[in-house]
């Protein structure tokens, strides 16, 4: 269900509101929705200490995630394999020790860069000492280095010397001493401020120096607990200041607004006794857009980590589909994955994981424990495993369902089938929130709908189907039922262009029929694509010493990139068809906010174990 909310203004002294808002942020119950005005200098300091905290931990979590050795990552590669120890290992782990580091690697980097830049420009003339270029030029006979086309070489003058130093393709590097005649389309070089060697023994010394910060960035990870407990203090700092910068006052008296769930106002209530504030507590009006706070029955509760990670969420007045979602997104999954050998590998792995990771959020590990089960009974059902052929396998696994759902007609039959219940189930349920009203009976009007546009996708595309003749009148029905009933009279003047809409609305639904052929067609690819990597490793003409690493490889590759496209298949086609078309005719836009209530921040100890 959507937890009903109640609007909530408190009224207190204006001396006192530090107080307030203090007890409020122990409550935890209000979300405010005052904005804060960005000029508050005490909220602009909270901010810029948070964004600094934030970036410390960054830091020393990207240091951290860097390879060791040869393969160091940064602008030195493989320099850093031999850096010198840690600069200021044993040192407390605070922001500003840390950013410290950062800005001096930051400042490292860039002087690394422009010394490859230097050595770019200038290894092509070789060692090159500009004292001796400064000691000539005081002679009267100027240096200048030049980059020349090779078919027009610059020419010395009397008294003077041109050398050159490196033919590249069609150019030549070299240096002119005294008068020379370099040409109109000869590139003049700014002479270096030092010898290659010092810029080379330079970029080594910041080479070795960089990679000391990164190890000591790396060795500050361990203490990332310090900087995490500075992160929650300072968010706590910087909520707090954009709520008393968002409080309203005058004459003494200090207010703000905001939203708490209905089942929580006496706590408000009770606090604002003992405090003395006024408090009123009423419901929202049509025209306030409450957040939204989600709270599925218990078994469907670990929806809510789906829709964090795809950062939706039903608005305040919608309907909460998280059960009707996860239901059907499990079995999306399911048959877009649609190996049981895939289904059993994520199952597997996402044991390891909740072993290894113990102290983290169930809920997306239930929720992929439930995906991988789903799989793997769809994989047995479809007899599908790693992509071998239905006639190597056992014949107890090509049982009669197998057999049945191998057939493609079949498979197309029952992906229009779960697409018409899904959308059924959509306008049922908005027919059973209409009742009374006699817009419930449009709504079971789109019903009849659904299943006709169902058996004109089937007759179109479903080999042997034939349109059942008594659709037909229920079609005709289920239009006369829309049309008489989607509009009351007082609607018509400023609606009736919805009735204009209605044949597009129901040409629309047969394409929405359709679209669940999505399912047959990707989980059909996967398999082929499967099939295709088997067959590509057992066809190698190789001697077996040489066959079976090369077959592994082959295996693991073909299926781990069979493994990634589907993944990217369910982000784009099981959301689409729970978030679109589903949410179209249930009329769910996503258009809510989630509730953050004002509140204090969680210690870095408990937050990593929730």
């Amino acid at each position: 269900m959507i937890v009903p909310m109640q609007r909530v203004t408190i009224l207190c002294t204006a001396a006192g509101r530090a107080q307030a808002l203090a007890r409020l942020q122990d409550l935890g119950v209000l979300h405010l929705d005052a904005a804060a005005p960005g000029e508050a200098a005490d909220l602009q300091a909270a901010e810029a200490d948070l964004r600094r905290a934030e970036e410390a931990l960054r830091r020393v979590a990207e240091a951290a995630a860097q390879p060791e050795g040869p393969r160091a990552a940064g602008p030195c590669g493989r320099h850093a394999a031999d850096a010198s120890p840690p600069a200021g290992d044993g040192a407390p782990v605070t922001v500003e020790a840390v950013l410290a580091l950062g800005h001096e690697a930051e400042a490292l980097e860039a002087e690394i860069d422009a010394l490859d830049d230097e050595w770019e420009q200038y290894q092509g003339f070789g060692e090159f000492d500009p004292a001796s270029a400064a000691a000539l030029a005081g002679r009267g006979l100027a240096v200048q280095l030049f980059r020349a086309p090779a078919e027009t070489l610059p020419q010395a003058e009397a008294g003077g010397l041109v050398r050159i130093l490196k033919h590249e393709d069609h150019h030549v590097l070299g240096v002119a001493v005294g008068p020379a005649a370099l040409g109109e389309k000869t590139e003049r070089i700014p002479l270096p401020s030092r010898p290659l060697s010092a810029a080379q023994a330079r970029r080594t010394e910041a080479c070795t120096r960089h990679a000391g910060i990164n190890r000591s960035l790396a060795a500050m990870a361990r203490g990332a607990d310090a900087l995490r407990e500075r992160i929650r203090e300072r968010t706590e700092i910087r909520d707090f200041m954009a709520a008393q910068a968002g409080m309203g006052g005058a004459g003494g008296l200090a207010w703000l607004t905001g939203y708490a769930p209905g089942e929580r106002v006496p706590a408000l209530q009770t606090a604002a006794r003992d405090a003395g504030w006024a408090l009123l507590a009423r419901d929202p009006a049509p025209n306030e857009d409450p957040p939204t706070l989600v709270r599925p029955p218990r078994a469907a509760r670990p929806v809510n980590a789906l829709f964090q990670m795809l950062g939706i969420l039903p608005g305040y007045r919608e309907a909460d589909i998280s059960v009707v979602f996860l239901a059907f997104f499990t079995i999306f999954f399911a048959m877009l994955v649609g190996d049981a050998g895939y289904g059993l590998l994520l199952l597997l792995g996402t044991l390891a994981l909740r072993r290894k990771f113990r102290r983290a959020p169930a809920a997306p590990f239930i929720l992929m424990t439930v995906f991988s089960v789903a799989t793997v009974v769809w994989g047995v059902l479809t007899a599908t495993y790693f992509g071998i052929p239905t006639g190597a396998l056992p014949r107890v696994l090509y049982h009669p369902a197998a057999r049945w759902l191998g057939r493609q007609q079949n498979i197309m039959q029952f992906c229009f089938f779960l697409g018409a219940l899904h959308l059924s189930v959509a306008r049922l349920w908005n027919a059973a929130a209409l009742l009374p009203s006699r817009k419930s009976l449009a709504q079971l009007g789109w019903v009849g709908v659904v299943w006709t546009m169902y058996a004109a996708a089937c007759s179109v595309s479903v080999e042997g189907f034939v349109f059942p003749a008594f659709m037909l009148p229920v079609a005709g029905g289920s239009v006369l039922l829309i049309a008489g009933f989607m509009l009351d009279r007082s609607e018509l003047r400023t609606q009736g262009v919805d009735l204009g809409m209605l044949p597009l609305n129901i040409i629309s639904c047969l394409g929405d029929i359709i679209s669940y052929v999505r399912l047959f067609a990707v989980g059909m690819a996967s398999v082929k694509v499967a099939e295709n990597f088997n067959q590509m490793a057992l066809s190698l003409s190789l001697p077996l010493w040489a066959k079976i690493p090369c077959m592994l490889l082959i295996l693991l590759a073909g299926h781990g990139m069979n493994l990634l496209m589907g993944a990217l298949s369910i982000l784009v086609h099981a959301v689409r068809l729970n978030t679109l078309e589903f949410s179209n005719h249930k009329g769910v836009s996503w258009s809510g906010f989630a509730y953050r209530p004002f509140r204090r921040q969680k210690p870095a100890a408990a937050e990593s174990g929730e």
